[in-house]
């Protein structure tokens, strides 16, 4: 007796993870898809993260608008007592300040602007926007990343179910088996131990089932918390399988595409740029900075709020002030190292991030070739399989062979059967890998 069917049961249970889709009835995976770019709290949280690095870069933008500042305040000065000091010629004290108390109201306004700050502002605000664009990408190669996924969990869906449709079947038929086998064994063509191997397979598949219906069970519930279902709505998928486009175009198109066009990499080039932007940050402290200013202020000597004609102060002042920070010229070195490295490393991650990817572009563009030469080798073995059960079959039902040949005719057709669902899942998952690869599969 082969054992590979149970087998063949329990790689398709080790299918059933991750698996995403849609609303009742026979949801397509477009539909699964599109649900889950809604739904997804991943999607979500890459989305409140690229608000956040927004913010961080309107911030930059705020800090560079001029600051402007107003203030009021009211005092009540009293004095202890009459105080004089020292005797001029006429007599009469140098210095004296009378008994008694004043009110005072003072008020001012100042805006001020710094001009030029050695480039400090124009880089930070250029570092924060570009980080932003790069957040943004992330998102996006993170919707790429739950479109494959949710396309791999659907079709890993589709093979479950497919495959228990196929072994149902193949009950069915040792069913009719266990029957004829019994008949033949009241006739003593077969004996009582050919049929209880007959029995044991069948009871060996229906526990195969059993696992499968259980995987797809848990496929489908980690499905709809993949997309944002509630976990107890009924799920069904379009278990119709077709062969994606054959490639045409060479490798070297996809690897052009996928060093072009893959969100990692324009993320990538765009930390680089942050990063040199932050360089010319650290560089602005050794540059002069100057700055201008404008205000008003307002002196009320009384205890009105609006005080009399001619009863208060007021100016207006501008101003241009120059400061350079003498210390940059030697203690700005750990900075400057510190922001050099960081752009040799993100210049680094850039080249390995490409490496990566065309790595990534070749391994699935081979991988989808095999899977479509697998189909044309699986579907020629389903055909020998069929007729060597065809055959099998005919000689047990006339005595020349036993139950063990029979059963070992019928492993070996239900193992192409299910390998023909497996490749032809195999195939639309390996042409999604190269799409998902080459940056193109949103």
């Amino acid at each position: 007796m082969k054992t590979y069917v149970i087998a063949a049961g329990l790689g398709l249970l080790s299918l059933g993870w991750a698996a995403a889709q849609p609303a009742p009835s026979v949801v397509p995976l477009d539909k699964a898809i599109q649900l889950a770019l809604q739904n997804n709290k991943g999607i979500k949280l890459a989305d409140s993260r690229t608000l956040a690095a927004e913010a961080r870069s309107q911030e930059t933008k705020d800090r560079s608008l001029p600051q402007a500042n107003a203030s009021l305040a009211y005092s009540r000065y009293s004095l202890t007592g009459p105080f004089s000091l020292g005797a001029g010629a006429d007599g009469k004290s140098a210095l004296s300040i009378p008994a008694g108390a004043f009110n005072a109201t003072i008020g001012g306004v100042t805006v001020s602007k710094e001009v030029f700050g050695g480039f400090a502002e124009k880089s930070a605000e250029k570092s924060a926007e570009l980080l932003a664009q790069a957040s943004r990408l992330d998102a996006q190669r993170n919707r790429s990343e739950l479109v494959y996924t949710v396309t791999e969990a659907y079709y890993n869906i589709v093979k479950l179910i497919r495959s228990t449709s196929v072994i149902e079947q193949s009950i069915r038929q040792f069913e009719e088996k266990e029957r004829e086998a019994r008949n033949l064994e009241k006739e003593g063509v077969v004996t009582a131990n050919e049929v209880l191997k007959i029995q044991l397979q069948k009871n060996n598949l229906q526990l195969s089932r059993l696992q499968v219906d259980k995987a797809r069970q848990t496929a489908l519930y980690n499905f709809n918390l993949l997309v944002g279902l509630p976990e107890d709505q009924v799920v069904t998928v379009d278990t119709t399988l077709t062969n994606p486009v054959t490639t045409a175009e060479p490798l070297s198109n996809f690897l052009t595409t996928a060093t072009q066009g893959r969100p990692e990499v324009q993320a990538s080039a765009l930390r680089l740029q942050s990063a040199e932007a932050l360089l010319r940050n650290t560089k602005s402290s050794m540059y002069p900075h100057l700055g201008v200013s404008a205000g008003y202020n307002y002196i009320n000597p009384t205890t009105h709020l609006i005080p009399e004609a001619k009863s208060f102060l007021s100016a207006w002042n501008v101003g241009a002030g120059l400061t350079y920070n003498i210390g940059s010229l030697y203690n700005l070195k750990g900075k400057l190292n510190g922001a050099k490295t960081a752009v040799d490393q993100a210049s680094l991650q850039s080249q390995q991030q490409v490496d990566q990817i065309r790595s990534e572009v070749v391994t699935a563009y081979n991988n989808y070739q095999l899977a479509l030469e697998q189909q044309k080798v699986i579907r020629t073995a389903v055909t020998q399989a069929q007729e060597n059960y065809r055959l099998t079959e005919s000689r047990f039902r006339n005595g020349l062979v036993g139950s063990t040949d029979l059963l070992e005719a019928d492993s070996f057709l239900l193992q192409a059967q299910l390998n023909v669902i497996n490749a032809a899942v195999d195939a639309q998952l390996a042409y999604q890998r190269l799409l998902k690869a080459t940056g193109n599969n949103l």
